[in-house]
């Protein structure tokens, strides 16, 4: 592995760095726009720009793909320039916001059991396989698979594992939304917050941000287990 901190490479490892910093950017507003469509990186909610664009807030979607593209057309000369920087960048950036995230998603569960629990009650998915008792029990255990799993990500060593658990999931997320979307229920995700019914817009939203955001997790899974201190020690 090449030490990136050397002199002659400490230049290209600012460059790429600045690269995967703008990428970093374009990728949270993807995330923003499809998820979270009133945060502060949410562009087509802006009131400027609905006042040029009435329509602009129907196009979050579009909007946070090509967000994405950008964020991923602008890896390729990061990686290019000094791949190993890059690479130990990508790691890190994606450990801490797929594990933040996580850890995010799990806080309004545990603090409103009954609540989530009525809204995995929701789905009708346990229902239809006559295993109502895993409600409350899915109910009480995923959201602190979900804490846990996601402060491991950030702060332990075992990225693989924690992974590998993310992953499977956000295999979970996508087959309930894909059920909740085939039997057109009008729920909301409950991924991080409890409004309610929802339309099949926001289910949709939620299914396409799960299908992104599953390869990086994906990715992690076949990564050496380092802590993210150790990932950027240089290598003798």
């Amino acid at each position: 592995m090449i030490d990136c901190f050397q002199p002659q490479n400490r230049k290209r490892s600012i460059v790429s760095g600045i690269l995967m910093l703008v990428a970093t950017f374009f990728v949270s507003v993807c995330v923003a726009e499809i998820s979270f469509p009133e945060s502060i990186l949410t562009f087509t909610d802006q009131e400027w720009l609905i006042g040029l664009w009435p329509k602009a807030y129907r196009y979050n979607i579009q909007v946070g793909l090509c967000a994405l593209i950008i964020g991923g057309a602008l890896i390729v000369p990061a990686f290019k320039i000094q791949k190993d920087f890059a690479i130990r960048a990508l790691e890190t950036l994606c450990r801490i916001g797929i594990g933040g995230m996580f850890i995010f998603a799990s806080i309004f569960k545990i603090q409103n059991p009954h609540e989530f629990a009525v809204l995995v009650a929701q789905y009708q998915f346990f229902p239809a396989l006559h295993l109502e008792f895993l409600n409350n029990f899915f109910a009480l255990v995923y959201p602190q698979f979900e804490l846990w799993f996601g402060l491991a990500m950030i702060v332990s060593p075992f990225v693989r594992e924690s992974a590998l658990a993310i992953f499977w999931m956000f295999v979970s997320f996508i087959i309930a939304l894909g059920w909740a979307l085939y039997h057109d229920l009008g729920i909301t995700c409950g991924c991080f917050e409890i409004e309610g019914a929802a339309d099949k817009a926001e289910t949709w939203t939620s299914l396409i941000r799960d299908l992104i955001l599953i390869w990086p997790t994906l990715w992690l899974a076949t990564r050496k287990n380092k802590s993210l201190i150790s990932i950027w020690k240089a290598s003798k």
